[in-house]
């Protein structure tokens, strides 16, 4: 896995030290994908060490958009596929079987990746609503 590194992450990151505690994880993702949408829905459920709080990135639902989800903390940023990886470990668990991937070229996994991220609205179809959490969930999102 490889943090997200330049200007961007970093103001990210000073962004998300005010409103991210220590030691939790921040996953943006593309509230309009039905896909990214039950991929939450999953992590709110195996996520028993409520880590991870929720943000739907803006802008994500446009076809030529591939940034379905970033994974943040106070000290980096990961995208695409190395976001999932950095999920599956911190789930910990069976979770952490994703790592299988790693295997694969960084490369390879970015370009699956991305066949994933150009297909997901043909594949999974796409909300007519952004993601709206329940009252239960509504704590994890910000």
């Amino acid at each position: 896995m490889k943090p997200i590194s330049g200007s961007i992450a970093n103001q990210q990151n000073q962004e998300f030290g005010k409103i991210l505690p220590e030691g939790k994880y921040l996953v943006q993702f593309d509230g309009m994908c039905i896909l990214c949408s039950r991929t939450v829905q999953f992590i709110l459920k195996a996520d028993r060490k409520k880590k991870f709080f929720f943000q739907t990135l803006q802008n994500s639902s446009k076809q030529e958009s591939f940034e379905t989800v970033i994974v943040s903390n106070l000290n980096s940023s990961f995208q695409h596929f190395d976001a999932i990886l950095k999920i599956g470990k911190e789930l910990g668990g069976i979770y952490r079987t994703v790592a299988v991937f790693r295997i694969l070229p960084r490369k390879w996994r970015h370009g699956l990746y991305l066949w994933i991220a150009q297909n997901r609205f043909r594949w999974f179809g796409i909300r007519n609503l952004c993601y709206l959490p329940s009252s239960e969930e509504k704590e994890q999102f910000i």
